[in-house]
């Protein structure tokens, strides 16, 4: 399949669409700052898990088995937003990471003294200042690229079996994990399509994380695509400093059955150019096919999704794993994970495996 003429073709035709359709809807959203027109909240998240991970790499990934928060994946933050008149407002968010574990807001791949500098108790997270407008929304500082939050599937998000962790899809600010950092990101709506596109403004080398002046990403969804509840999603990173990128097209289908039972499929593949984790070889490019499907009735939400990547370099570098695992809602803000997730890779020593339980609370 010619997979670089799959991805262009959705982009010119949601473009057009959208312009066909014109901007009088655009960003919708602005309008309840008349009705809201001030509003701060604080908010946070408790995060623990016992897990156990089997690496068949002791480099970047190490065996551990232990009660812990790894990465720190509790969250304390502070929203809102201030209206200024005529359809515009001051938005904001700050949020900051911690680990109710250990104490320290870092990955245990790390090991922390008070003399370490990258350990610490709170670390910033994402953290922006924007305005939102008649004719779209503006945000700058640390922030989510639409690559990352666009078609966010894994119901297993920010556990230890979660599918970016788990090698089934790509990791890094250019794939489905981090921030970018010192950048500028713009997102319209209108109906249901979404427009959105970041680019980096820093002035470093691109290290630390920081995203340099010529990196960009831009995102297009478009939710009930010819029928009800089928969403397509197309995405894109690219990195200057390699010259390279990784690229998306996702398709799901949401259904609602009785007794307010869903369920959700979806498949996704990646262009990928920009993951030395899953690509291990020189160039780091491959392609990944993800699938899956979670199933919702009452408190319960079930997952599985499967995962294959063929890496340019040929097949000794490939990989294929899945993961599995459930959500049960205590309340509305308390609720428990199980999962588990293993990954197959063809190259020795470079096999992935985790199982966990996790308790979180949201305030």
């Amino acid at each position: 399949m010619d997979y670089k003429q799959l991805f262009c073709t959705p982009l010119v035709f949601a473009i057009s669409i959208y312009l066909f359709f014109g901007l009088g809807k655009a960003f919708a959203e602005t309008k309840n700052n008349h009705s809201n027109p001030s509003a701060v909240m604080f908010y946070g998240k408790l995060f623990v898990q016992y897990d156990s991970v089997k690496a068949g790499d002791s480099g970047s990934t190490a065996s551990v088995d232990g009660l812990r928060d790894d990465e720190g994946m509790g969250r304390f933050g502070v929203k809102g937003k201030s209206s200024i008149g005529n359809g515009y407002a001051i938005n904001y968010k700050v949020e900051y990471a911690f680990d109710i574990g250990d104490g320290d807001a870092t990955g245990d791949s790390k090991t922390c003294s008070e003399t370490l500098s990258d350990c610490r108790t709170f670390a910033l997270k994402q953290g922006w200042l924007g305005m939102l407008t008649p004719f779209g929304e503006f945000k700058f500082g640390s922030l989510k690229s639409p690559y990352r939050y666009m078609a966010k599937h894994d119901l297993l998000h920010d556990t230890i079996t979660q599918a970016r962790d788990s090698r089934l899809i790509t990791q890094s600010s250019m794939g489905h994990s981090s921030y970018w950092r010192e950048s500028a990101f713009y997102r319209i709506k209108s109906g249901n399509l979404e427009l959105a596109y970041i680019r980096g403004l820093g002035e470093g080398t691109g290290g630390g994380g920081h995203n340099v002046k010529k990196d960009y990403g831009y995102g297009i969804e478009y939710k009930n695509f010819l029928i009800k509840g089928f969403d397509i999603v197309y995405a894109a990173s690219k990195d200057d400093s390699v010259k390279d990128d990784n690229k998306k097209m996702t398709f799901t289908y949401n259904l609602k059955l009785t007794n307010k039972k869903k369920i959700k499929v979806w498949y996704m593949h990646e262009d990928v150019g920009l993951d030395n984790k899953m690509f291990t070889q020189s160039g780091n490019d491959g392609e990944v096919d993800w699938y899956g499907i979670n199933y919702k009735t009452g408190p319960l939400t079930l997952q599985y999704s499967y995962s294959e990547a063929d890496a340019d370099a040929g097949s000794g570098y490939d990989r294929d794993g899945y993961n599995m695992g459930l959500q049960y809602k205590l309340s509305k803000t308390s609720r428990v994970y199980a999962g588990y997730s293993k990954n197959n890779a063809n190259q020795t020593g470079k096999d992935l495996r985790a199982t966990m339980i996790g308790l979180r609370h949201d305030f």
